[in-house]
């Protein structure tokens, strides 16, 4: 398990502190070391200087800052819409099967898309939050099972007339559009940023904080307030940016409602005679 990961599996309040604490004890422990070493007599004479570069990295480092939350945004909504439309799809094809002329030959599509449907419900969804994947591309090998069993189930049809075989042809549309949303979602479930955009990104963060410790201020605890404040924004939003890096994961997650939805208009939920 990667450490971002790990931050995003903690509870929020605990992940914001230690984000804050750390960024924070960062930028106060440099602002007391300068001042060590350095005279603040000595750091003021450069100010102007200092002001002039301090400002060009903040530019800099913020245009870079903003990328990033915008992409994590965007990728974020991308695995929303992408869940949706999955159960989108699921519910398209049990409407379509309910449909069928030949109620007895979709007893048995209908009982695996059923199975499928808790499956992802109740196995793949929690595996995905926890990021415990059975294999490289699959969160729960049960749900796998019960996916191809519905494929199965479907190719088994034998549409005997124009309505049925028109009906047939919709039905094989909703579950390969059901099996490319699904891929979708595994793959985006366990898209992590680049390990170059994570190091900028904290290098970054070090670079400008610790900037401050070199401006020449009389009050020592000024300095090291303005520099606290500095560091809080910086945490807050690289928190963001840990929060949303894994749709399915955390307590801002992606829920599987689609599919709770399908499973309760079905009835699937309810127990035999109720």
């Amino acid at each position: 398990m990667s450490f971002s990961v790990w931050l995003v599996m903690i509870p929020q309040w605990l992940c914001l502190m230690l984000v804050m604490l750390f960024f924070v004890g960062f930028g106060v422990g440099v602002v007391m070391l300068v001042r060590q070493f350095v005279h603040h007599t000595i750091l003021k004479q450069h100010n102007d200087i200092a002001g002039f570069v301090f400002a060009t990295v903040g530019v800099i480092y913020g245009v870079m800052l903003a990328f990033v939350v915008i992409v994590i945004w965007e990728q974020f909504n991308d695995a929303n819409s992408i869940a949706r439309s999955e159960a989108t799809q699921a519910y398209s094809l049990y409407r379509d099967l309910l449909n069928y002329p030949d109620q007895e030959l979709i007893k048995q599509p209908l009982a695996s898309l059923a199975a499928f449907s808790k499956a992802v419900l109740e196995l793949e969804y929690p595996a995905m939050r926890n990021m415990k994947w059975e294999s490289e591309h699959v969160a729960s090998a049960e749900t796998e099972k019960k996916f191809l069993k519905l494929w199965k189930d479907i190719k088994a049809i034998s549409p005997k007339t124009m309505q049925e075989d028109a009906l047939f042809h919709e039905i094989l549309a909703d579950i390969n559009s059901l099996g490319r949303e699904r891929e979708k979602r595994l793959i985006i479930a366990r898209d992590d940023l680049p390990g170059v955009i994570w190091t900028a990104m904290i290098l970054g963060a070090l670079v400008t904080i610790g900037f401050t410790a070199l401006f020449g201020n009389e009050n020592l605890k000024g300095q090291i307030v303005i520099t606290g404040l500095l560091s809080i924004v910086v945490s807050l939003v690289i928190f963001v940016v840990i929060t949303l890096n894994f749709p399915f994961v955390g307590e801002v997650s992606i829920a599987a409602e689609g599919y709770e939805y399908l499973i309760d208009q079905a009835g699937w939920n309810k127990k035999p005679g109720i």
